[in-house]
């Protein structure tokens, strides 16, 4: 009895591992069919991409180009950019604008604040020059002197 399992044993180990290749086989064929019925689509995704942006790109050029009521009840009218730019430079050239003058509709920078005192006295600094004598102060940066 012993010598029957022994010969049985490795005729089903080779049917075990036949049967683990063709299932292999039958993954591998149905994976390089469903890859081969794939390829079009980055393709055709492109091509849908490139006509959405070639609508796009249209519409705006015409928006940019053409004149048309945009509110009819408030008088509201586009006009081609070309134009708009045309006008608004003959407009800034009829009107120039002093050096330093204030533009209409701008917010008015903040005052500077004031400058922080220092409370030390005038005395502690070793270049300072005395008060009365009207000339500015030297430098405190500067590196001191030997005579």
């Amino acid at each position: 009895m012993s010598t029957e399992t022994q010969t049985t044993f490795p005729f089903r180990w080779y049917i075990s591992v036949a049967f683990v290749l063709f299932i292999f086989v039958i993954v591998a064929i149905h994976s390089s069919r469903v890859a081969e019925d794939t390829t079009g689509y980055d393709d055709d995704q492109a091509k849908l991409r490139s006509e959405k942006l070639a609508k796009l790109l249209a519409a705006d050029q015409k928006t940019l180009t053409t004149a048309d009521w945009v509110d009819k009840d408030k008088g509201i009218v586009r006009i081609p950019i070309d134009e708009a730019m045309s006008q608004e430079v003959a407009l800034l050239k009829a009107k120039p604008v002093a050096v330093g003058s204030e533009i209409p509709g701008a917010v008015a920078p903040a005052a500077p604040a004031a400058p922080a005192t220092n409370s030390a006295p005038a005395a502690a600094t070793p270049n300072a020059a005395p008060a009365a004598s009207g000339t500015p102060p030297a430098s405190t940066n500067a590196a001191p002197t030997t005579p």
